[in-house]
């Protein structure tokens, strides 16, 4: 009895999509760490990595349909995660910039910028 175990191989974009997506979820989790300027860098690069994780596992699940790969579930948990992370930035920036729309009397921003010289 020859039996034949035939795999398909594993998507590269599912691979890079699930890297991606833990990625994410570190800087998103180190950008909470009260260090000098960690919130300043991690925010973005984890709304980046998050934006770049969803597109990756969207171009994967798309070329495992088309060519038969595996990598599904890598592709939807970058895609889940990427997307999560995504949407929770956009959602923290709305939220900052209504504040400041609503309320700008309560930020310390015009004191600080009246002290300033260039």
């Amino acid at each position: 009895m020859n039996e034949e175990i035939i795999y398909s191989p594993t998507n590269k974009q599912a691979i890079t999509s699930l890297i991606l997506g833990i990625l994410t979820i570190l800087t998103f989790c180190i950008s909470w760490i009260p260090f000098p300027f960690t919130g300043f860098i991690c925010f973005p690069l984890s709304a980046l990595l998050g934006f770049l994780s969803l597109l990756f596992g969207i171009v994967a699940l798309n070329q495992i349909r088309k060519r038969n790969e595996s990598g599904r579930p890598m592709a939807w948990t970058g895609i889940i995660i990427g997307g999560f992370v995504f949407v929770c930035m956009l959602c923290m920036l709305i939220a900052v910039i209504s504040l400041f729309i609503i309320a700008p009397e309560s930020f310390p921003a015009p004191e600080f910028f009246d002290n300033y010289q260039i």
